[in-house]
C-alpha cells in the first residue's frame, strides 16, 4: 500500500468519529429538550389538577356554607312561627322560597356563587323582619307600660270613687237612720166614760171603751217637716190583731200588714204630743195587749197594756 491510500483512509476515519460526534451531542442536546418539555408538562398537568382539585373541594365548601345558612334561616323563621303565630303566613311565604333554594343548591353544578346573592337577600329579608318585630314588641310594651299606668290611675280613681261612695251611702244611711222619727214616753191604756163623757184610766177588761196610746213625736232637726201618717198597730193577748176591716192595710218593710187605727199629722219639730184611740168593736179580752208604732216604714216605738 502505498503513502497516500493511507493517508485517505485515515482522513476518512476521523470524519466519521466527528460525525458521530456531531450525532451524538445533537441527540443528546434532543433528548433534554424533550425532557424538560415532558417535565414542564408534568409540572403542569399537575398544577392544573390540582387547581381544579381545590376549586373543587371550594364549591363544595361554598355549597355546604349556603345550605348551613338557609337552613340556620329555616330554623329561625320556625323560631319565629312558634312565638309569633299571627305572622305564620307571613313566614310561610319565605321558608318556601328557602326550601326551592335549598334543593337548587344541593343538586347544583358548578359555582355556587350564583345562589349567594339569594341567600345574603333572604338573611336581609330575616334581618328586616325581626328588626319590624322587635320595634313592634318595643312598642307594644311601651303601650302596655301606659296601659298599666293609666289602668292603675283607673283603678285608684275608681277605688276612691267606690270609697266615696260607700262613706256617701253610709252617710246616708246614718241621716237616714238619724232623720227616723222618734216616739218617747209611750203609754197606752184602758179607758171608760164617766157620765159627763170624761177620760177616765181603768185596768178592767170589762169597763174598758177603749185604748188610748199617746206619746211625743220627739223634736229631730234632720226630719224634714211635712205631713205624716202614724199607724199603731195592737195585737189581743192572743195575738190577733185588732182590726175596723182586713182591707185597712199599710206597708212595712215591702210587706203589706193590717193596722189597728191611723192618724195623720203635720210634723213640726217641735215635740208634738199625741193621741191615737182604738174604740172596742167587741167585748175586751183579760190579758196583756201588745201596742206597736209605726211611721215612715219604721216602727218607732213599742209598749202594753194590760187588762184584768
Amino acid at each position: 500500500m502505498d503513502s497516500s491510500g493511507y493517508f485517505f483512509d485515515s482522513d476518512n476515519n476521523k470524519k466519521k468519529e466527528k460525525n458521530f460526534l456531531t450525532f451524538f451531542i445533537l441527540l443528546t442536546i434532543i433528548l433534554t429538550i424533550t425532557c424538560v418539555i415532558l417535565a414542564w408538562q408534568l409540572i403542569e398537568y399537575r398544577n392544573l389538577a390540582k387547581k381544579e382539585s381545590t376549586a373543587k373541594t371550594e364549591a363544595i365548601t361554598a355549597k355546604e356554607s349556603l345550605l348551613h345558612k338557609l337552613k340556620n334561616l329555616e330554623l329561625e323563621y320556625d323560631e319565629l312561627s312558634e312565638e309569633y303565630e299571627g305572622l305564620d303566613s307571613v313566614f310561610s311565604n319565605e321558608k318556601v322560597k328557602i326550601a326551592q333554594l335549598m334543593q337548587e343548591i344541593s343538586t347544583m353544578k358548578g359555582s355556587a356563587d350564583n345562589y349567594q346573592e339569594k341567600v345574603t337577600e333572604l338573611e336581609k329579608k330575616l334581618k328586616e323582619y325581626i328588626s319590624k318585630i322587635e320595634d313592634l314588641k318595643s312598642k307594644n310594651e311601651s303601650l302596655s307600660t301606659e296601659s298599666i299606668k293609666v289602668k292603675n290611675t283607673l283603678d285608684s280613681a275608681l277605688n276612691k270613687n267606690i270609697e266615696l261612695a260607700t262613706k256617701n251611702q253610709s252617710l246616708t244611711e246614718k241621716v237616714k237612720i238619724q232623720a227616723i222619727l222618734k216616739a218617747t214616753d209611750m203609754v197606752s191604756e184602758g179607758i171608760r166614760l164617766n157620765a159627763s163623757k170624761q177620760e177616765m184610766p181603768t185596768r178592767s177588761a170589762k169597763k174598758t171603751q177603749r185604748i188610748r196610746t199617746c206619746f211625743t213625736l220627739s223634736e229631730n232637726l234632720i226630719t224634714p217637716e211635712g205631713y205624716k201618717i202614724i199607724y199603731i198597730r195592737i195585737a189581743e193577748p192572743n195575738g190577733t190583731i185588732l182590726c175596723q176591716s182586713e182591707k185597712d192595710v199599710f206597708t212595712f218593710k215591702g210587706k203589706s200588714i193590717v193596722y189597728s187605727a191611723k192618724e195623720e199629722i203635720y210634723y213640726d219639730n217641735s215635740g208634738q204630743d199625741l193621741c191615737i184611740y182604738w174604740d172596742k168593736t167587741k167585748e175586751f179580752k183579760k190579758g196583756t195587749y201588745f201596742i206597736d208604732l209605726f211611721a215612715d216604714d219604721n216602727l218607732i216605738s213599742t209598749t202594753t197594756v194590760s187588762l184584768e
